[in-house]
């Protein structure tokens, strides 16, 4: 249930905080300069210990969790015991508040506009390790024999081969396959949802196409797919990072092989004019073959002039669609 409409600005600022400096916990606080010991340090009792049984100090609590979990997700240094001392300002009336409403919102934009920097320097460097963590893979993994290599450069084994047809770019297939990635983290199980997937080559990823194309229908392999043949820098958050270099088990299950436009002149019987007198019928039989040839060689170039523009249009088309 959200609650965030009982909190102060403050706390919906945190949440944008939190969103920028990632959801890994890190120890990000620092404590107050240590102050000149009391006169009486026996005066100085610790807090008594919540009575979570006590509604008020359960929803108290309650806050303060909630509170600390967007504070320990900030990704950059900050004093706890100054944070405490605000919070202790701020709802007790009796302590002065020592900023204004204008001057928080203030060093809290400069907090958030910090904290988005940081991410993008970090955001930037992992993008980059990624680009050489699947470089020396991609050079190790080429050195195993049974690894090979498609046109445009997916790694790939086959674990199970077939004698079946290879699909064309135009063409329909049914697969089942299992994505992760280089860590190990899986994204995707088309096999654990029992329900294989069905797409155009041309429809997906330009590693995806290219790999298909090199495999025979019941054929199965593992491939290695690089970040500029899958989502190159901008990835796919959550879920696949920049520059991720793709592993996938692919099993090509069924072929739906594209259908030829047919052209139904090139097929239709030649058939003389029905307007012809009656009084042909005595003509010579070498007369009725001759007049009936014309016919039949004006349905050769129509059979080759319309059945080479069908095919051609469906092959560019698939152009555009592999760049996206």
């Amino acid at each position: 249930m959200k609650q965030m409409h009982l909190l102060p600005v403050s706390f919906a600022l945190c949440g944008a905080l939190v969103a920028c400096g990632g959801s890994k916990q890190q120890p990000v606080v620092e404590s107050a300069p240590a102050a000149a010991p009391a006169a009486d340090t026996t005066a100085a009792a610790a807090p008594a210990a919540p009575d979570l049984s006590n509604p008020t100090d359960r929803y108290s609590y309650a806050l303060g969790m909630d509170l600390g979990k967007a504070v320990a997700n900030i990704n950059v240094p900050l004093n706890v015991d100054v944070l405490m001392g605000a919070i202790r300002d701020q709802v007790d009336s009796s302590r002065e508040v020592l900023m204004s409403d204008s001057a928080s919102e203030s060093a809290l934009q400069d907090l958030l506009l910090q904290m988005q920097k940081k991410k993008e320097a970090e955001d930037k460097a992992k993008a980059q390790k990624a680009l050489d963590d699947q470089k020396s893979f991609f050079a190790d993994n080429a050195k195993d024999s049974t690894v090979k290599v498609t046109p445009k450069g997916v790694q790939y084994k086959v674990i199970k081969d077939a004698e079946g047809i290879s699909p064309k770019a135009g063409d329909k297939v049914q697969v089942h396959y299992v994505g992760s990635l280089l860590d190990g983290t899986e994204f995707d199980n088309s096999v654990k949802r029992g329900e294989p997937l069905e797409f155009p080559v041309n429809a997906v990823i330009e590693g995806w196409q290219d790999l298909l194309q090199v495999m025979k229908e019941g054929m199965k392999v593992k491939a290695w797919i690089p970040s500029e043949l899958a989502y190159g820098e901008a990835g796919v958050p959550p879920l696949i990072p920049a520059n991720a270099m793709l592993i996938f088990e692919v099993e090509l299950l069924k072929v739906y092989a594209e259908v030829p436009a047919i052209d139904s002149a090139a097929v239709a019987p030649a058939v003389e004019p029905a307007a012809q007198p009656a009084t042909t019928e005595a003509a010579p039989a070498d007369k009725k073959a001759d007049a009936q040839k014309p016919a039949a060689k004006a349905a050769k170039p129509a059979a080759k002039t319309e059945a080479k523009p069908a095919s051609k249009p469906a092959a560019k088309a698939a152009k555009p669609a592999a760049k996206k």
